[in-house]
């Protein structure tokens, strides 16, 4: 058995209640031939992925979170639809396994996501840096 040192799922579709039904496992670790293996949670062993006929195919997953850092100052600069801009504190930082730092902000609700992944994130302010909070007239 050799474990698994690159992220990659396994998918899984079924039919649910007369609808289709996506799910994933991460596979642990690849056998001596080669297959994928992932966690049987009612037998508590590895198990081939492809050992069920819900088995669609492999993918390469994402890399896990590892840890979280303070944001330290740093915040997302985001552009309205009238030009203007707002400036959210960054929470935090997350590391992902692959060593990649994520800017995590936070809505109003206390949902936190990764700041770059919204439609209209402007850019990162590193901290003590001059914000922008409206747009200034272009001459391009």
């Amino acid at each position: 058995m050799i474990p698994a040192q690159h992220p990659y799922e396994a998918r899984y579709k079924q039919e649910e209640n007369g609808r289709t039904v996506h799910s994933s496992k991460p596979v642990i670790a690849w056998d001596d031939e080669g297959q994928a293996l992932v966690v049987d949670e009612r037998s508590g062993r590895l198990v081939p992925a492809n050992n069920g006929r819900t088995f669609t195919g492999l993918s390469e997953g994402g890399h896990p979170v590892v840890a979280a850092i303070p944001g330290g100052g740093w915040s997302a600069r985001y552009k309205n639809s009238d030009g203007t801009f707002l400036v959210d504190p960054l929470v935090a930082w997350t590391v992902r396994s692959d060593g990649t730092l994520i800017p995590v902000d936070t809505d109003t609700t206390g949902l936190c996501d990764d700041a770059t992944a919204m439609g209209n994130f402007d850019g990162l302010v590193a901290p003590g840096a001059e914000t922008r909070t409206e747009q200034q007239g272009s001459s391009a």
